[in-house]
């Protein structure tokens, strides 16, 4: 008698991928040391294990000092704050793949820097203020340390007010780090990323009103990066042979 059996294995990734051709758009979450924002990268492949990087991100920049305040007759502000900052950036690098995914739940691994020029735009930010002479009209005022305290700050006034005064400031950054992309699929991609970035200013950014606000920043960052594969294209089974055969060869 004949018996036929059906045997399963776990599923795993072909020594080489299905697709080498891999153009990335993703965007991006990101957390520093100095504040939070957003980006956009479109990664064109260079060969099987580089890309160049083209990016562009927005940041909000915050100060080390910056403690929000409130009473029971106020809203919540940050006592001393001058202007809030926002920060523009466009940069150009490349990144490479160290480790790439053995099997499927695997991870792979590559860094990556990039630089460019930078734009920080600084808002006035107005303050509601209530005369001591409560016989007055609550006004909106910047904050001036030599007047103002926090008793007398009712919060902050509308969010467009000193729209017309903002300020730029040019610059340069550099950063650096490590990417680690953990999707299960050939064409979503999934990634975590850490490290440093270097930004330099023309001038200090005067975000409080203390005497250490600062031209240059070191910052350390986190962020979650998300999109697709686009532009896609496969390789023909002679170049598989080929990768087959030297992985061989290599283990």
């Amino acid at each position: 008698m004949l018996f036929a059996n059906i045997l399963f294995s776990q599923e795993g990734i072909s020594d080489v991928p299905n697709i080498f051709y891999r153009n990335e758009k993703t965007v991006a979450f990101n957390l520093s040391t100095n504040g939070w924002g957003l980006g956009y990268r479109y990664g064109s492949r260079i060969n099987y294990l580089e890309k160049r990087l083209y990016e562009a991100e927005f940041s909000i920049i915050k100060h080390s000092k910056e403690i929000k305040s409130t009473s029971f007759r106020s809203e919540s502000f940050v006592f001393g704050k001058l202007n809030s900052v926002y920060d523009l950036r466009f940069g150009y690098g490349k990144q490479n793949e160290m480790f790439s995914k053995a099997d499927i739940g695997s991870v792979a691994i590559r860094y990556f820097y990039t630089f460019g020029p930078s734009v920080a735009f600084l808002k006035p930010i107005y303050y509601d203020i209530e005369p001591r002479d409560t016989t007055m009209d609550v006004k909106e005022q910047r904050f001036n340390a030599d007047i103002h305290d926090s008793g007398n700050i009712r919060g902050k006034s509308s969010f467009f007010k000193g729209f017309d005064e903002i300020k730029i400031v040019p610059g340069a950054f550099v950063k650096a780090g490590i990417n680690v992309e953990f999707s299960q699929s050939e064409t979503l991609i999934h990634a975590l990323e850490a490290g440093v970035m270097v930004q330099a200013y023309t001038n200090s950014l005067e975000i409080m009103d203390v005497d250490d606000n600062q031209q240059f920043f070191f910052t350390l960052f986190v962020c979650y990066r998300f999109g697709k594969v686009v532009n896609a294209q496969e390789v023909s089974d002679n170049y598989f042979e080929k990768r087959k055969r030297k992985f061989r060869i290599f283990r």
